[in-house]
């Protein structure tokens, strides 16, 4: 706007500094119109004393002075170089004069005066009387602003004339300068005048309108050259985000197939992590069962059968129907085997409880029974939590395969991975649920967080059009309420938005 309040300026301001000097009365010409109108008067008479009036279409009575004088220049009446050229190309005759009228007058003064001092014309009246014409012709020109006439046209034929062409006579050949074309009359002197007037006051403005329309085309080109800097920087950036998609797209079958070495620590780490887990997880039921084998220890030294006698046989088959109903013959065996052959039977066990193959093969026979319930006795508590730990480890490998991601707004009817992040941000509006099991498809919904609903529904047609199904709220709304997730398409480095999410505001 500075540029063109500027520019408006200068327009006006060399608008009326040429309208000031264009400010010429009308009828009123300057000296060098009035020169070039008294000059092709005189040259006028000239060629018609000489009875050469066909010269004078060559004359150019409405241009400058200097190029009238380029017109008689040709010179085959000697007009240039006996009349113009002393007079008006030595100038010296204006010297001391103040103002054009007495420039004007003196011009006129001195050719009138070259004219009647050639001795052909003063030997001839009529010729004489012409050159008063042509005077008084000038004279009213110069005065009054009358323009002069074609004088001597009318008797060009009447007058006594000897061909001077040849002649050496100076006063012929000084009669012979300066003259006007005749034939252009009074009707050409006033329109060479009134062009002479239009051409001063809009050659300027033209001048100016010509500089204006540079500046406002300069201004112009610079806009237009911004406008388009930007359109391929714009265009530049598009080029390159598509070309780091591809290129992510032509990569991601390499990073599938081989893991960077990152991602292989990473793996490593989380191996070694799960290991120390499930160790300690077995090392404390085994702490748990340690102190049990040291009670028997003790009842095992003692060499009496009677404290194995009341052991505690007896709730083995309480243990033992879940397993099998077969148990319940050996409740009646137990009482006749029980008194004699026990301190037998508890010292061969007593070596089998040390080495682990022997469990498998004690039931196949009687006498080992009660030992056997025994170390049977001793394996639940370490078997019942490895089965919680085990059930913890299905329901934590289960919720491992989903994962979340949080991004702003899709882009181009898709969310591109690299604006994914792992963490709600205070602008995150989306959530983006993903599973290891189904790499290539997920489901997306407005983020929960209450937070950024606001932010969201000030910018629906920005963040909400392109993915979101839902009605124009008709009051205020505060919340943002997920009825149907939406689905997507892994495409390249892109999820794709197949079905939009259903929402509604409140």
């Amino acid at each position: 706007m500075t540029s063109l309040r500027r520019a408006t300026s200068l327009f006006f301001g060399l608008l009326l500094t040429a309208a000031a000097h264009a400010q010429t009365p009308l009828g009123k010409p300057t000296l060098d119109e009035q020169k070039v109108q008294i000059w092709c008067a005189t040259v006028k008479f000239v060629y018609n004393d000489n009875h050469r009036p066909n010269l004078k279409s060559k004359l150019n009575c409405g241009g400058t002075l200097k190029q009238f004088e380029t017109s008689i220049k040709p010179d085959s009446q000697k007009v240039y170089s006996l009349l113009y050229q002393p007079l008006e190309g030595r100038g010296t005759m204006y010297k001391g004069l103040g103002t054009d009228q007495a420039r004007s007058e003196k011009l006129v003064t001195e050719i009138i005066n070259r004219l009647k001092a050639s001795t052909a014309r003063k030997a001839s009246p009529a010729r004489m009387q012409a050159v008063e014409a042509l005077n008084t012709s000038l004279r009213g020109y110069v005065e009054n602003g009358t323009p002069p006439g074609d004088i001597g046209a009318n008797d060009v034929a009447s007058a006594e004339f000897t061909d001077t062409t040849t002649s050496t006579d100076e006063a012929t050949a000084s009669a012979s300068p300066d003259a006007g074309p005749a034939t252009i009359g009074d009707a050409a002197t006033t329109r060479s005048s009134g062009e002479s007037f239009m051409s001063k006051f809009f050659s300027p403005l033209a001048l100016i309108l010509s500089l204006l329309s540079l500046v406002l085309y300069a201004l112009l080109r610079g806009q237009i050259g911004k406008l388009v800097e930007k359109v391929d920087r714009y265009g530049r950036e598009t080029k390159g985000v598509r070309g780091n998609t591809s290129d992510f797209a032509a990569s991601s079958p390499a990073s599938t197939n081989k893991l960077t070495p990152e991602l292989q620590r990473e793996v490593e780490k989380l191996v070694q992590q799960r290991v120390a887990e499930e160790l300690r997880k077995q090392a404390a039921p085994a702490s748990v069962a340690a102190p049990q084998p040291v009670t028997p220890a003790p009842v095992a030294a003692t060499p009496g059968p009677k404290p194995i006698v009341p052991a505690p046989v007896a709730p083995a088959p309480i243990a033992a129907p879940p397993t099998s109903p077969a148990p319940a013959a050996p409740l009646v065996a137990d009482p006749p085997v029980a008194p004699a052959p026990a301190p037998v039977t508890y010292e061969a066990p007593a070596s089998m409880s040390e080495t682990s193959p022997v469990p498998p093969v004690i039931p196949a026979g009687s006498p080992a029974s009660a030992p056997t319930e025994e170390f049977d006795s001793l394996v639940p508590p370490v078997q019942f939590p490895v089965s919680e730990n085990q059930v913890t480890e299905e329901a934590g490998d289960a919720l491992a395969t989903d994962y979340t991601r949080y991004v702003k707004v899709p882009v181009n009817g898709g969310f591109n991975i690299y604006d994914l992040s792992e963490e709600p941000q205070h602008d995150s509006i989306y959530e983006i649920i993903l599973d290891t099991q189904f790499p290539e498809v997920g489901i997306f919904q407005v983020n929960p967080d209450p937070a950024v609903h606001a932010y969201a529904i000030q910018s629906a047609q920005y963040s909400l059009r392109e993915a979101c199904r839902y009605e124009q709220p008709t009051g205020p709304v505060s919340r943002i309420v997920t009825d149907e997730e939406g689905t997507l398409r892994k495409v390249g480095g892109v999820w794709q938005i197949e079905s939009k999410a259903l929402i509604h505001f409140e």
